[in-house]
Protein backbone atom coordinates (compact mmCIF):
# COMPACT_ATOMS: atom_id res chain seq x y z
CA UNK A 1 0.00 0.00 0.00
CA UNK A 2 2.84 2.38 0.88
CA UNK A 3 4.51 1.84 -2.50
CA UNK A 4 1.24 2.51 -4.36
CA UNK A 5 0.81 5.82 -2.54
CA UNK A 6 4.35 6.86 -3.49
CA UNK A 7 3.80 5.94 -7.16
CA UNK A 8 0.46 7.75 -7.43
CA UNK A 9 1.88 10.84 -5.68
CA UNK A 10 4.92 10.93 -7.98
CA UNK A 11 2.73 10.58 -11.11
CA UNK A 12 0.40 13.39 -9.98
CA UNK A 13 3.38 15.63 -9.15
CA UNK A 14 4.98 15.01 -12.59
CA UNK A 15 1.67 15.76 -14.36
CA UNK A 16 1.19 18.95 -12.33
CA UNK A 17 4.71 20.17 -13.13
CA UNK A 18 4.15 19.37 -16.82
CA UNK A 19 0.95 21.47 -16.83
CA UNK A 20 2.79 24.38 -15.17
CA UNK A 21 5.51 24.21 -17.84
CA UNK A 22 2.90 24.30 -20.64
CA UNK A 23 1.21 27.31 -19.03
CA UNK A 24 4.53 29.16 -18.73
CA UNK A 25 5.67 28.49 -22.30
CA UNK A 26 5.85 31.64 -24.45
CA UNK A 27 3.05 32.11 -27.00
CA UNK A 28 4.34 35.07 -29.03
CA UNK A 29 5.95 33.09 -31.85
CA UNK A 30 5.88 33.53 -35.62
CA UNK A 31 6.86 31.04 -38.33
CA UNK A 32 7.21 30.89 -42.13
CA UNK A 33 7.75 27.50 -43.77
CA UNK A 34 7.60 27.39 -47.55
CA UNK A 35 9.11 26.05 -50.78
CA UNK A 36 9.23 27.78 -54.15
CA UNK A 37 10.97 27.65 -57.54
CA UNK A 38 12.80 30.72 -58.85
CA UNK A 39 13.50 31.15 -62.57
CA UNK A 40 16.71 32.96 -63.58
CA UNK A 41 16.76 34.40 -67.11
CA UNK A 42 19.62 36.43 -68.58
CA UNK A 43 21.20 36.44 -65.12
CA UNK A 44 18.15 38.04 -63.48
CA UNK A 45 15.61 36.37 -61.19
CA UNK A 46 12.10 36.51 -62.60
CA UNK A 47 10.56 36.48 -59.12
CA UNK A 48 9.78 39.59 -57.08
CA UNK A 49 11.05 39.88 -53.48
CA UNK A 50 8.82 37.95 -51.07
CA UNK A 51 7.51 39.93 -48.09
CA UNK A 52 6.00 38.63 -44.87
CA UNK A 53 4.46 40.96 -42.30
CA UNK A 54 4.97 40.07 -38.63
CA UNK A 55 2.98 41.75 -35.85
CA UNK A 56 4.50 41.52 -32.38
CA UNK A 57 1.95 42.14 -29.59
CA UNK A 58 4.49 42.74 -26.82
CA UNK A 59 7.87 44.36 -26.23
CA UNK A 60 10.60 41.93 -25.30
CA UNK A 61 13.55 39.81 -26.34
CA UNK A 62 13.09 37.66 -29.43
CA UNK A 63 15.34 35.08 -31.08
CA UNK A 64 15.39 34.59 -34.84
CA UNK A 65 15.93 31.16 -36.40
CA UNK A 66 16.58 30.91 -40.15
CA UNK A 67 17.16 27.80 -42.24
CA UNK A 68 17.19 27.69 -46.04
CA UNK A 69 18.71 25.69 -48.87
CA UNK A 70 18.90 26.51 -52.57
CA UNK A 71 19.21 23.69 -55.10
CA UNK A 72 21.30 23.73 -57.21
CA UNK A 73 23.81 25.86 -55.34
CA UNK A 74 24.71 29.17 -56.91
CA UNK A 75 21.96 31.72 -56.43
CA UNK A 76 22.11 33.82 -53.28
CA UNK A 77 19.10 34.67 -51.14
CA UNK A 78 19.00 37.89 -49.16
CA UNK A 79 16.95 38.07 -45.95
CA UNK A 80 16.15 41.38 -44.26
CA UNK A 81 14.15 42.07 -41.13
CA UNK A 82 13.00 45.68 -40.62
CA UNK A 83 10.62 47.62 -38.40
CA UNK A 84 7.72 49.89 -39.50
CA UNK A 85 10.02 52.85 -40.11
CA UNK A 86 12.24 50.77 -42.38
CA UNK A 87 15.08 50.55 -39.85
CA UNK A 88 17.24 47.50 -40.44
CA UNK A 89 17.19 44.97 -37.58
CA UNK A 90 19.02 42.10 -39.26
CA UNK A 91 20.17 41.60 -42.87
CA UNK A 92 22.29 38.83 -44.39
CA UNK A 93 22.77 36.77 -47.55
CA UNK A 94 23.74 33.16 -48.18
CA UNK A 95 23.52 30.24 -50.60
CA UNK A 96 22.36 28.10 -47.69
CA UNK A 97 22.22 28.82 -43.97
CA UNK A 98 21.20 27.48 -40.57
CA UNK A 99 21.34 30.35 -38.09
CA UNK A 100 20.15 31.39 -34.65
CA UNK A 101 20.47 35.09 -33.82
CA UNK A 102 21.46 36.61 -30.51
CA UNK A 103 18.45 37.91 -28.48
CA UNK A 104 16.93 40.96 -30.23
CA UNK A 105 15.25 43.72 -28.21
CA UNK A 106 12.08 44.40 -30.21
CA UNK A 107 9.18 46.74 -29.48
CA UNK A 108 5.56 45.79 -30.08
CA UNK A 109 4.51 46.65 -33.62
CA UNK A 110 4.70 45.62 -37.26
CA UNK A 111 7.84 44.18 -38.84
CA UNK A 112 8.60 43.04 -42.37
CA UNK A 113 10.73 40.05 -43.30
CA UNK A 114 11.78 40.22 -46.97
CA UNK A 115 13.41 37.53 -49.12
CA UNK A 116 15.24 38.84 -52.17
CA UNK A 117 16.79 36.61 -54.88
CA UNK A 118 20.30 37.87 -55.75
CA UNK A 119 21.81 36.62 -58.99
CA UNK A 120 24.88 38.78 -59.66
CA UNK A 121 27.66 40.67 -57.89
CA UNK A 122 26.20 44.12 -58.50
CA UNK A 123 22.89 43.16 -56.93
CA UNK A 124 24.75 41.73 -53.95
CA UNK A 125 26.59 45.01 -53.25
CA UNK A 126 23.46 47.11 -53.87
CA UNK A 127 21.56 44.93 -51.40
CA UNK A 128 23.59 46.36 -48.49
CA UNK A 129 23.43 49.97 -49.69
CA UNK A 130 20.91 51.06 -47.03
CA UNK A 131 22.20 48.75 -44.29
CA UNK A 132 24.35 50.10 -41.46
CA UNK A 133 27.62 48.17 -41.85
CA UNK A 134 29.75 50.50 -39.70
CA UNK A 135 30.42 47.79 -37.13
CA UNK A 136 31.34 45.15 -39.73
CA UNK A 137 34.97 44.02 -39.81
CA UNK A 138 34.92 44.33 -43.61
CA UNK A 139 32.14 46.35 -45.33
CA UNK A 140 30.38 44.73 -48.35
CA UNK A 141 31.99 47.07 -50.90
CA UNK A 142 35.45 45.83 -49.85
CA UNK A 143 34.52 42.16 -49.80
CA UNK A 144 35.26 39.78 -52.61
CA UNK A 145 32.02 39.02 -54.43
CA UNK A 146 30.59 35.65 -53.32
CA UNK A 147 29.24 34.88 -56.81
CA UNK A 148 29.47 35.41 -60.53
CA UNK A 149 26.72 35.96 -63.10
CA UNK A 150 24.56 32.85 -63.22
CA UNK A 151 23.45 30.94 -66.24
CA UNK A 152 19.74 30.71 -66.89
CA UNK A 153 17.93 28.01 -64.97
CA UNK A 154 15.51 27.04 -62.24
CA UNK A 155 16.44 27.14 -58.57
CA UNK A 156 14.46 25.49 -55.77
CA UNK A 157 14.26 27.30 -52.42
CA UNK A 158 13.38 25.45 -49.21
CA UNK A 159 12.92 28.11 -46.53
CA UNK A 160 12.06 28.18 -42.82
CA UNK A 161 11.94 31.23 -40.56
CA UNK A 162 10.99 31.43 -36.87
CA UNK A 163 10.80 34.36 -34.49
CA UNK A 164 10.32 33.24 -30.88
CA UNK A 165 9.88 35.23 -27.72
CA UNK A 166 13.00 34.70 -25.60
CA UNK A 167 11.47 34.18 -22.18
CA UNK A 168 14.22 33.27 -19.73
CA UNK A 169 12.93 29.81 -18.89
CA UNK A 170 16.11 27.87 -19.52
CA UNK A 171 17.16 27.64 -15.87
CA UNK A 172 13.57 26.94 -14.81
CA UNK A 173 13.25 24.29 -17.52
CA UNK A 174 16.44 22.56 -16.35
CA UNK A 175 15.22 22.62 -12.74
CA UNK A 176 11.77 21.32 -13.66
CA UNK A 177 13.27 18.65 -15.92
CA UNK A 178 15.50 17.52 -13.06
CA UNK A 179 12.54 17.34 -10.67
CA UNK A 180 10.42 15.39 -13.16
CA UNK A 181 13.39 13.08 -13.83
CA UNK A 182 13.75 12.45 -10.09
CA UNK A 183 10.03 11.67 -9.81
CA UNK A 184 10.27 9.24 -12.72
CA UNK A 185 13.22 7.52 -11.02
CA UNK A 186 11.09 7.14 -7.88
CA UNK A 187 8.30 5.61 -9.97
CA UNK A 188 10.75 3.29 -11.76
CA UNK A 189 12.24 2.09 -8.46
CA UNK A 190 8.75 1.48 -7.07
CA UNK A 191 7.47 -0.57 -10.00
CA UNK A 192 10.74 -2.49 -10.47
CA UNK A 193 11.05 -3.79 -6.89
CA UNK A 194 9.28 -6.85 -5.54
CA UNK A 195 7.06 -6.51 -2.49
CA UNK A 196 5.60 -3.40 -0.90
CA UNK A 197 8.94 -1.90 0.13
CA UNK A 198 10.90 0.38 -2.21
CA UNK A 199 14.21 -0.52 -0.61
CA UNK A 200 16.66 -2.16 -3.01
CA UNK A 201 18.58 -5.08 -1.52
CA UNK A 202 22.20 -5.74 -2.57
CA UNK A 203 24.54 -8.39 -1.18
CA UNK A 204 28.04 -7.60 0.16
CA UNK A 205 29.77 -8.38 -3.16
CA UNK A 206 27.44 -6.04 -5.04
CA UNK A 207 27.88 -3.26 -2.48
CA UNK A 208 31.65 -3.55 -2.84
CA UNK A 209 31.56 -3.24 -6.63
CA UNK A 210 29.05 -0.39 -6.47
CA UNK A 211 31.44 1.49 -4.19
CA UNK A 212 34.32 0.96 -6.62
CA UNK A 213 32.10 2.07 -9.51
CA UNK A 214 31.27 5.28 -7.65
CA UNK A 215 35.00 5.96 -7.11
CA UNK A 216 35.81 5.42 -10.80
CA UNK A 217 32.90 7.63 -11.84
CA UNK A 218 34.05 10.42 -9.49
CA UNK A 219 37.61 10.24 -10.85
CA UNK A 220 36.35 10.36 -14.45
CA UNK A 221 34.20 13.43 -13.71
CA UNK A 222 37.03 15.22 -11.88
CA UNK A 223 39.46 14.52 -14.74
CA UNK A 224 37.05 15.88 -17.37
CA UNK A 225 36.15 18.91 -15.25
CA UNK A 226 39.85 19.73 -14.81
CA UNK A 227 40.39 19.48 -18.58
CA UNK A 228 37.34 21.70 -19.11
CA UNK A 229 38.68 24.25 -16.62
CA UNK A 230 42.12 24.35 -18.27
CA UNK A 231 40.64 24.80 -21.74
CA UNK A 232 38.18 27.42 -20.48
CA UNK A 233 40.97 29.52 -18.97
CA UNK A 234 43.19 29.25 -22.07
CA UNK A 235 42.23 32.38 -24.01
CA UNK A 236 43.64 31.07 -27.28
CA UNK A 237 41.25 28.11 -27.28
CA UNK A 238 37.54 28.37 -28.08
CA UNK A 239 35.60 25.45 -26.64
CA UNK A 240 33.13 23.76 -29.02
CA UNK A 241 30.55 23.84 -26.21
CA UNK A 242 29.33 26.11 -23.45
CA UNK A 243 30.61 25.60 -19.90
CA UNK A 244 27.22 24.28 -18.76
CA UNK A 245 27.16 21.78 -21.63
CA UNK A 246 30.65 20.58 -20.71
CA UNK A 247 29.65 20.05 -17.09
CA UNK A 248 26.56 18.10 -18.15
CA UNK A 249 28.67 15.92 -20.46
CA UNK A 250 31.18 15.19 -17.69
CA UNK A 251 28.26 14.20 -15.43
CA UNK A 252 26.92 11.87 -18.12
CA UNK A 253 30.37 10.31 -18.52
CA UNK A 254 30.48 9.73 -14.75
CA UNK A 255 27.04 8.11 -14.82
CA UNK A 256 28.10 5.95 -17.77
CA UNK A 257 31.29 4.78 -16.04
CA UNK A 258 29.39 3.91 -12.85
CA UNK A 259 26.52 2.07 -14.54
CA UNK A 260 28.65 0.13 -17.05
CA UNK A 261 31.12 -0.92 -14.32
CA UNK A 262 28.24 -2.13 -12.10
CA UNK A 263 26.57 -3.96 -15.00
CA UNK A 264 29.80 -5.74 -15.92
CA UNK A 265 30.28 -6.87 -12.34
CA UNK A 266 26.61 -7.87 -11.88
CA UNK A 267 26.06 -5.19 -9.26
CA UNK A 268 23.61 -2.95 -11.10
CA UNK A 269 20.32 -4.74 -10.40
CA UNK A 270 19.22 -5.34 -6.81
CA UNK A 271 18.34 -8.84 -5.65
CA UNK A 272 14.66 -7.84 -5.36
CA UNK A 273 14.56 -5.80 -8.59
CA UNK A 274 12.79 -6.67 -11.87
CA UNK A 275 15.54 -6.14 -14.44
CA UNK A 276 13.19 -6.28 -17.45
CA UNK A 277 11.25 -3.23 -16.19
CA UNK A 278 14.48 -1.24 -15.92
CA UNK A 279 15.71 -2.30 -19.38
CA UNK A 280 12.40 -1.43 -21.05
CA UNK A 281 12.41 1.96 -19.27
CA UNK A 282 15.96 2.68 -20.49
CA UNK A 283 14.99 1.84 -24.07
CA UNK A 284 11.89 4.07 -23.94
CA UNK A 285 13.81 7.00 -22.43
CA UNK A 286 16.61 6.52 -24.96
CA UNK A 287 14.28 6.48 -27.98
CA UNK A 288 12.35 9.55 -26.79
CA UNK A 289 15.56 11.51 -26.22
CA UNK A 290 16.95 10.34 -29.57
CA UNK A 291 13.97 11.76 -31.49
CA UNK A 292 14.06 15.02 -29.51
CA UNK A 293 17.82 15.33 -29.98
CA UNK A 294 17.67 14.73 -33.75
CA UNK A 295 14.88 17.32 -34.05
CA UNK A 296 16.92 19.89 -32.08
CA UNK A 297 19.97 19.43 -34.32
CA UNK A 298 17.81 19.46 -37.46
CA UNK A 299 16.27 22.79 -36.40
CA UNK A 300 19.76 24.23 -35.88
CA UNK A 301 19.15 25.30 -32.27
CA UNK A 302 21.68 22.93 -30.71
CA UNK A 303 24.43 25.45 -31.52
CA UNK A 304 24.83 29.10 -30.58
CA UNK A 305 27.90 31.04 -31.69
CA UNK A 306 29.36 27.75 -33.00
CA UNK A 307 29.13 26.18 -29.53
CA UNK A 308 27.02 23.26 -28.37
CA UNK A 309 24.36 24.38 -25.90
CA UNK A 310 22.39 22.49 -23.26
CA UNK A 311 19.64 22.02 -25.86
CA UNK A 312 21.87 19.32 -27.39
CA UNK A 313 21.75 17.22 -24.21
CA UNK A 314 18.83 15.06 -25.36
CA UNK A 315 20.96 13.47 -28.06
CA UNK A 316 23.82 12.78 -25.63
CA UNK A 317 21.33 11.35 -23.13
CA UNK A 318 20.07 9.02 -25.86
CA UNK A 319 23.65 7.94 -26.59
CA UNK A 320 24.17 7.24 -22.86
CA UNK A 321 21.02 5.09 -22.76
CA UNK A 322 22.19 3.17 -25.84
CA UNK A 323 25.62 2.57 -24.26
CA UNK A 324 23.96 1.24 -21.09
CA UNK A 325 21.65 -1.04 -23.10
CA UNK A 326 24.65 -2.20 -25.15
CA UNK A 327 26.54 -3.06 -21.95
CA UNK A 328 23.54 -5.04 -20.67
CA UNK A 329 23.27 -7.01 -23.92
CA UNK A 330 27.01 -7.68 -24.11
CA UNK A 331 27.13 -8.82 -20.48
CA UNK A 332 24.22 -11.20 -21.03
CA UNK A 333 25.90 -12.69 -24.12
CA UNK A 334 29.16 -13.20 -22.22
CA UNK A 335 27.30 -14.77 -19.28
CA UNK A 336 25.35 -17.13 -21.56
CA UNK A 337 28.61 -18.19 -23.23
CA UNK A 338 30.25 -18.89 -19.87
CA UNK A 339 27.28 -21.01 -18.76
CA UNK A 340 27.53 -23.14 -21.92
Amino acid sequence: MKKKIVVVSAILAAVLIGIIVLICMPRDNYMVDMETDIIVKDGVAQSEPMEYVIVLPKDGEYVMYVDWKINPLGMLMGCSFRDESGKDINTFTAHWITMQSHPLELEAGKYTMTLTPITNSEQWRDYFADVDTSDWDVPPEEMESPMKLLADGEFHLDFEFKLERNVHLQSLAIFIGTVIGALLVVILIAISTNGDSMKQNYDERQERFRGKGANYAFCAMMFLNCILFILETAEAIVLPMTTGTGLMLSTMVGVGVYVVYCIWNEAYFALNQKSKVVVVSLIIVGVINLFIGIDVFRDGVAFYNNQLTVRSMNLFCAILMLVICGALILKKLCKDREEE
